[in-house]
Parts: C-alpha cells; structure tokens; sequence
C-alpha cells in the first residue's frame, strides 16, 4: 500500500514541484495539497496522513505555529519541514519536526527524508506487532483479558472447551488446540498430547510412565501433571535430549 502524504505550501509551482518528485521516490497512493497552514490543519482534522510536507514562511499562520497544533493532535503526522530559508532548523527540530528541506530539494535529499520516516513508521508497527503476538487474548468473566505467552505453562481442551494454565490461574479460550498449536509454534510451544500443548520453558520434570510415554511435571503452583502420549513421546526425548 502506498503512502499518503500532504503538501503544505502557498506558492503552487512549489507544490506541483514537490509532488512530481515525491511520486518518483515513493509509492504514492493519495496525494492532497493546502495553500495554507489554516487549510493543512482542516484536512489533518479529518484525514490521516503517513507524511506532511510543510513550508514555514507562509501568510496567516505559519508553518512552525502550525507544528504546535498538530502536536496536539490525537495521532500527529510525521512533518518534515520544506523551505527556503536555513535558519528556522533550530525550531523546527524543537517542534518535532522529522525532517528539514531546503529548496530547491533534491531527489535525492527527498529520497532519504522519506525512507528514514517510513523506516521509523515501519519499525514502530513491527514492534507494536511484535508486543500483540507476545499476548494471547482469553476469556474472563465476560471479558477478554490479554495474558503473556511467556506466562503460559500449558494448555489442554477437555470437551469442546481450550483451557489456557498460568501460574496460578485458567483462563478459557475460544481458540481451537489445533490453532493454538500453529500460533504459539514461534514461541517454542510444543504438542505432547492430542488434548495438550505444553510450553517447555515451564517443565521442571520429565517421568517416565506407561508404555513408553511420559508425564510432565509443571512449575505452577499446583505443580500440575500434564501426560505426554506415545504419538508425542519421541518429540519429548528429542525436546529434552532423553535418551
């Protein structure tokens, strides 16, 4: 999906200029313009933009008194800043400006702002996906609460209900065991029974049982028992390097 940026400038070869080479170093999906800082704000109350390109010097409000309106906006945009003057850099870092121009901007010059930007946007949603997958959504009292995987010792279905075991809790999950298995692979989650999937980081102890299976013993409170069944016993010695 490409980018929705914002042009803010009152000079319109300007405008035409910037958006002919941001188009040439970037994916542009939507493109709007203001000819005043008035105008950006109107548009930045009722649209969501990946970037804004903003000159300072500009009739009616500025560009740097604009800065201190967009900070305050719920999800303020990333604003670099396009002008022809250099000694506004200075305040237009200390408004949180992402970025500095100085026309005639470069493609080059332009290429870089844009790409540090998106890398930085980038990597807040890879972190912000990285803290959902290390949450697993459950069911409590009509409510859904968000436990850490890490937390997890094991989790099992009896009848047609998955129960997720904490340390001194269980929680339900509409999740099926089959789903959650394929889920919680990345963290190392591991099937030792049709009905069980254990989280190895929690077992204490590993007891032979029964025709070559296993009983594993859990470090929750209830030091709970989970079976390892003959299907799963070779991925518990290969897990645990059992002979």
């Amino acid at each position: 999906m490409g980018i929705r940026a914002l042009i803010v400038d009152d000079e319109e070869p300007a405008r035409a200029e910037l958006a002919h080479l941001l188009r040439r170093v970037a994916d542009v999906e939507q493109l709007d313009e203001a000819a005043t800082a008035l105008e950006a704000l109107g548009r930045l109350q009722q649209q969501r933009y990946d970037l804004v390109f903003m000159d300072i010097r500009m009739p009616g409000i500025d560009g740097l008194q604009a800065m201190e309106v967009v900070n305050r906006l719920p999800e303020p945009p990333p604003v670099i800043f396009v002008t022809a003057y250099d000694e506004y850099a200075l305040a237009a870092f200390e408004v949180a400006a992402r970025d500095y121009l100085l026309k005639p901007v470069s493609e080059a010059r332009l290429r870089l702002a844009v790409e540090r930007v998106l890398a930085r946007r980038d990597g807040a949603r890879a972190g912000a996906a990285r803290v959902a997958r290390d949450r697993l959504p459950v069911e409590e009292d009509g409510h859904t609460r968000l436990v850490r995987v890490a937390d997890i010792r094991f989790i099992y279905v009896r009848g047609h209900t998955v129960h997720v075991r904490t340390f001194d809790a269980e929680h339900k999950s509409r999740a099926s065991l089959a789903e959650l298995a394929e889920r919680l692979a990345e963290h190392g989650f591991v099937r030792v029974h049709r009905s069980y999937l254990v989280n190895p980081e929690h077992v204490v102890e590993v007891h032979p049982f029964f025709a070559g299976t296993y009983i594993l013993r859990m470090d929750d409170r209830a030091k709970s028992e989970v079976p390892v069944s003959r299907n799963y016993a070779r991925v518990v010695r290969d897990l645990f390097g059992l002979g």
